[in-house]
């Protein structure tokens, strides 16, 4: 991998192009993206870090099969540091990016599924230590 930039935001992924990259291992190259390579966050299975002929790598793999490696390591060092580091930030916006996905109101949600503090009778609020609701007389 010569060099590129790795752009992490709330939504996806982005692989950059500095110059003649290659994203993936061999076997599966995509040279000829030229603009860069997007990944939704949605869409990544896993991230982990793997030691790859003696240099740290984050592995990441989509649910449509492809496999990413990235490295952050240097003449200086083998990037250990940093290959954990941007695997828990990818780890971490990722759980982050399908919590919200998961969690995203539905439109036919009522008032009472939303607040259990709610009569599912009358729907006026009660305090949690009533056992009937002061509105309708329902047990609660």
């Amino acid at each position: 991998m010569e060099s590129g930039k790795i752009l992490l935001t709330n939504t996806e992924l982005s692989l950059v192009k500095k110059s003649n990259i290659s994203l993936t291992e061999v076997g599966a190259s995509v040279d000829d993206f030229k603009e860069g390579f997007v990944i939704p966050l949605t869409h990544i299975r896993k991230s982990y870090t793997s030691l790859v002929q003696g240099i740290y790598v984050v592995k990441i793999e989509t649910r449509d099969g492809h496999l990413f490696s990235i490295t952050t390591a240097n003449s200086r060092s083998l990037g250990k540091e940093g290959s954990i580091n941007l695997n828990e930030m990818i780890n971490s916006t990722t759980i982050l990016a399908n919590n919200r996905k998961n969690l995203s109101p539905s439109a036919k949600v009522s008032r009472t599924e939303k607040d259990p503090n709610v009569c599912s009778n009358c729907g006026r609020e009660f305090d949690p230590r009533w056992k009937f609701c002061e509105n309708c007389g329902k047990e609660l």
